[in-house]
């Protein structure tokens, strides 16, 4: 099934974001490597990750978003509904409906 447009919020923002395309998908996938991971850089690499969302519909909110007012677990949840979109994590179960497999893909 094609994943629908989210709108993801962000300091007091609210951006609509399509399904990601290709290209942008690849620009993510390295930004998820365990060695990224380790390196400690993980607010980081999610700014990055929702600066490629946003890049294609919104390149101005992408380019300023890190004058953003924002905190840490904003941030995080607006990049995990980045990746939910983009396929990398499964999207979360909606009430009553069980959870099948892995949360997380393996790369």
């Amino acid at each position: 099934m094609r994943p629908q447009p989210i709108t993801i919020h962000l300091g007091g923002e609210d951006w609509r974001v399509r399904p990601l395309t290709l290209a942008q998908i690849q620009r993510i996938e390295p930004l998820l490597s365990p060695e990224a991971q380790r390196s400690g850089a993980s607010i980081a690499a999610a700014t990055e990750i929702i600066m490629v969302a946003l890049e294609r519909d919104h390149p101005q909110a992408a380019q300023n978003l890190h004058a953003t007012e924002a905190t840490a677990t904003e941030i995080a949840a607006v990049m995990r509904a980045v990746l939910q979109l983009a396929g990398f994590i499964a999207a979360e179960p909606s009430p009553g409906e069980e959870q099948a497999g892995a949360e997380q893909i393996s790369r």
